[in-house]
């Protein structure tokens, strides 16, 4: 069959200004899965549209490739099943417009959704007309399974696990798909078929978090996550039991990225690559002996306590420049009673002062505004991240707590009634305070996230004044832009 998959346009903050472009890797993954035996497009309408800003409301843009642009590629691609992904629930407007979009090329066009928002609320995702199938978890067996089907016209829909359909106006799920044991077993992401020069381009003109400039890509080391974190969507998709490839084939892999695009700085997108010890070290050991050259950082974070100057020394020699650790907040009880993040914060102190003593950058992030927190919380989490950058930390990026579907922190504030009445997917989009508690206003926390970022070296008191004296041109500062 020929499928098209597609990474629909992105709703952002007018106060973002430039997007940058991220490749799209989990299609790049299904991709390459569904190319062993189907035709296959990505459409990256984000970055092929990157400069094509269309105003929502008053607070955001829509970014991308028009959905007249993005039907006359389907077209064009004479597509019988088009992939939708949506990462980030923010996004779901556009991507069911980009489905809406679909369907008026070929109303008999197969469209399916995956990514974090159809797991989280598929049954949400099926009451939309334009939709076809939604997948539950992680895609790529799930996705290949299903085109088969689709192909085979056998209608043995029940039979597969993880997704979800509508029969007789009735919303079905099968059983869910257990995760993905053997992650070698998945062949490398098809960034044959992503528009990697522009990539390139683009971080050339504008550099990525100040840092990624040269020719990049995003590797994925490992997934699932065993923690339980308040705020975390990560197990949604990917489950909650760690897996890690082989350092051989990531360093394969890494290989491979050097040789064929000319790769000069990676961002390992885990959420956990320390987690195995010897694993990393295997993984470092084997880039040193193989003689690859690049940069590579860690921009989701590692958690501080797997660290130790040994394996920090083999990162660096590596090639790794600078990583973040997430201690989220500076209160140990909010750590633990609030976060559920089981982390001595004595461990993030340490980690900064090893980072600085063998040459490796470090940033941190922190997240205020959770449901039981105080004002009080929040301003001793101002003067830890104050200690951190004492002790050599060198960026921050404080947060405000975002009530996502699939979350603990969503769950308890639809029950405990936290949600401010503005709460919708297109506020996630506009990235704005979503909850308030007899603790602390949406108010309270613009101006405590601004002060926030004052820790931020690069951050001058103008800034904080402007912000503080507009809250909605605050979103900026919030996000730690300069």
């Amino acid at each position: 069959m020929r499928v098209c998959l597609i990474n629909p346009p992105r709703i952002q903050p007018k106060v973002w200004g430039k997007p940058n472009v991220v490749p799209p890797i989990g299609l790049a993954y299904v991709a390459a899965v569904l190319a062993k035996d189907h035709d296959v497009c990505i459409i990256d309408a984000p970055t092929e549209g990157r400069m094509n800003f269309q105003e929502v409301d008053g607070t955001t843009y829509r970014v991308g490739l028009s959905n007249q642009e993005i039907a006359a590629m389907v077209d064009r691609w004479s597509a019988d099943v088009v992939i939708i992904e949506i990462p980030f629930s923010g996004w779901a407007k556009a991507a069911f417009e980009v489905a809406a979009a679909v369907k008026s090329v070929d109303e008999s066009i197969v469209t399916v959704l995956d990514g974090l928002h159809p797991s989280a609320r598929p049954e949400d995702c099926l009451a939309n007309s334009n939709v076809d199938f939604v997948v539950i978890g992680e895609p790529e067996n799930t996705v290949f399974e299903l085109v088969d089907a689709l192909e085979k016209d056998a209608g043995g829909f029940k039979d597969i696990n993880g997704i979800g359909f509508v029969k007789d106006g009735v919303p079905v799920f099968t059983s869910p798909r257990p995760v993905i044991e053997d992650l070698d077993s998945l062949p490398f992401p098809a960034r044959h078929l992503l528009p990697m020069e522009k990539y390139f381009a683009v971080v050339k003109e504008t550099p990525l978090r100040g840092e990624v400039s040269k020719p990049w890509t995003l590797l994925v080391t490992s997934r699932g996550c065993p923690y339980n974190c308040v705020f975390c969507t990560h197990h949604v998709v990917w489950g909650r039991q760690w897996r890690g490839r082989s350092p051989e084939n990531v360093v394969d892999e890494l290989e491979h990225v050097i040789t064929a695009y000319g790769v000069k700085q990676v961002d390992f997108l885990d959420d956990n690559m320390t987690l195995d010890r010897e694993r990393i070290e295997r993984i470092c050991d084997l880039i040193v002996e193989r003689g690859l050259q690049f940069e590579w950082f860690t921009p989701n974070g590692v958690r501080a306590d797997t660290l130790d100057e040994k394996l920090l020394r083999k990162m660096k020699k590596a090639g790794c420049k600078k990583i973040r650790v997430a201690p989220e907040s500076g209160v140990q009880r909010v750590v633990d009673e609030i976060i559920g993040k089981n982390l001595d914060l004595k461990s993030v102190e340490r980690a900064v002062v090893l980072c600085k003593k063998v040459g490796i950058k470090v940033g941190c992030f922190f997240v205020i505004g959770l449901i039981g927190e105080t004002k009080e919380d929040i301003k001793e989490t101002i003067n830890f991240a104050y200690k951190l950058r004492q002790l050599g930390a060198d960026s921050f990026i404080f947060s405000i707590a975002t009530p996502v579907y699939g979350t603990r922190l969503y769950e308890q504030a639809k029950q405990g009634g936290f949600l401010r009445d503005c709460f919708s997917d297109d506020a996630l989009a506009a990235v704005e305070p979503l909850i308030e508690t007899p603790e602390f206003s949406a108010d309270d926390l613009v101006e405590l996230c601004a002060l926030a970022n004052m820790v931020n070296p690069t951050f001058t008191r103008d800034k904080l004044i402007k912000a503080i004296r507009n809250p909605k041109k605050a979103v900026k500062v919030l996000l730690g832009k300069k």
